[in-house]
């Protein structure tokens, strides 16, 4: 088992000491742990810089960025590859942080030169972690002492944090710590996310779902700044009962397939939830032509430092998903998001049941 998961925030957020945090956990449990690291902080540490003296373009800077990181990226999965131990990746920052740095015209140059699309740099990655920066919420301890590489004002951190966490929106397994906990309590939910993408101590998936009655669109869009997904799924069950679903996202007029595998447990109606990308190909070749698809817009926004999925079905059902990212924590509902009631529970409101329903098959 290999397991990539990415660290990112902006500066001064603790991934170093995150980074050596979840190093020694995961070690002591068994775990090759490979550390990619990154990329800006080797390159402005050789003296090559997008400031300063001599200084380099941005874009041919994030152009450098990308060689180095997709060699050390390729490096650490072949290392990977070849340990018989369960492996993990963790990456300092991964190739999408780019995007938080130029405008969409250079953005589109750089992924088009290197022949990636949003969505495929988003598959490298089983888990990103994005670690708010202090200067978001608590700029006394800004500081960038722990890092001669950056330079950035608190100001600055902030909106890097902000363009950061916009370009992984989107990613479906993104978790969002804030420091309206302990700097401790914020490193061990970090690690408490990856021992639960690497299924250590038990593999289960917990969500909070509502169903909505209502929502002021005019204010999300105006309060938030996410990602629209046109997801069009349809599922079946294999031989042991498992539920698989298969599903098509589109973004940005950008496809992308993954095949989706779910596995109740006897823990609260909790699930193992597995997945991997498959091709257009493997997605309808397994398409039942006498089944109409599940079809959804999902928009995908950061709101207090909790991770939302607000998906719209096409048969008018409103749900909205939370990503936990520390279980005990009281969950503030957007207020521009009325919920009916809570269905975190509530087996009716799965995506496989509401797909039943549509295709009126038999529960």
């Amino acid at each position: 088992m290999i397991r990539k998961i990415v660290l990112t925030g902006g500066p001064c957020a603790g991934k170093t000491t995150a980074m050596q945090s979840i190093v020694e956990e995961f070690e002591e449990k068994g775990f090759n742990v490979y550390v990619v690291p990154e990329a800006a902080t080797l390159l402005i540490n050789m003296g090559i810089k997008p400031f300063g003296r001599n200084a380099l373009s941005n874009i041919d800077f994030q152009k450098k960025i990308f060689d180095i990181s997709l060699k050390l990226e390729k490096m650490a999965m072949e290392t990977a590859r070849n340990s018989e131990k369960d492996s993990i990746i963790l990456y300092d920052r991964g190739l999408i942080d780019s995007k938080a740095y130029l405008n969409e015209k250079d953005w589109k140059k750089i992924i088009n030169y290197y022949n990636f699309k949003d969505s495929s740099l988003f598959n490298k990655y089983d888990l990103v972690i994005h670690l708010r920066t202090v200067a978001y919420d608590k700029e006394e301890l800004y500081t960038l002492s722990n890092n001669t590489a950056r330079t950035e004002t608190a100001t600055e951190a902030k909106l890097l944090d902000m363009n950061t966490l916009h370009s992984w929106i989107g990613h479906p397994n993104l978790k969002i710590l804030g420091n309206d906990v302990s700097f401790e309590e914020k490193i061990n939910n970090a690690i408490n996310e990856i021992y639960y993408v690497t299924g250590k101590p038990f593999p289960i998936q917990r969500q909070r779902k509502y169903l909505v009655s209502d929502v002021d669109t005019e204010e999300m869009f105006k309060n938030t700044n996410g990602t629209t997904l046109h997801i069009e799924q349809y599922i079946t069950q294999n031989d042991n009962d498992d539920e698989l679903i298969f599903r098509k996202t589109i973004k940005d007029q950008d496809e992308s397939y993954k095949i989706i595998i779910k596995k109740d447990t006897e823990l609260n109606d909790e699930r193992i939830t597995t997945q991997r990308p498959i091709s257009k190909k493997e997605y309808y070749d397994n398409y039942p032509v006498d089944m109409a698809p599940l079809s959804k817009l999902r928009y995908c926004f950061e709101y207090k430092n909790n991770y939302f999925k607000l998906d719209t079905f096409d048969d008018g059902y409103k749900i909205l998903e939370i990503e936990e990212t520390n279980r005990s924590k009281k969950i503030d509902i957007p207020p521009f998001i009325t919920v009916d009631r809570d269905i975190s529970d509530n087996k009716e409101y799965r995506n496989s049941n509401i797909y039943k329903l549509k295709n009126k098959i038999d529960q």
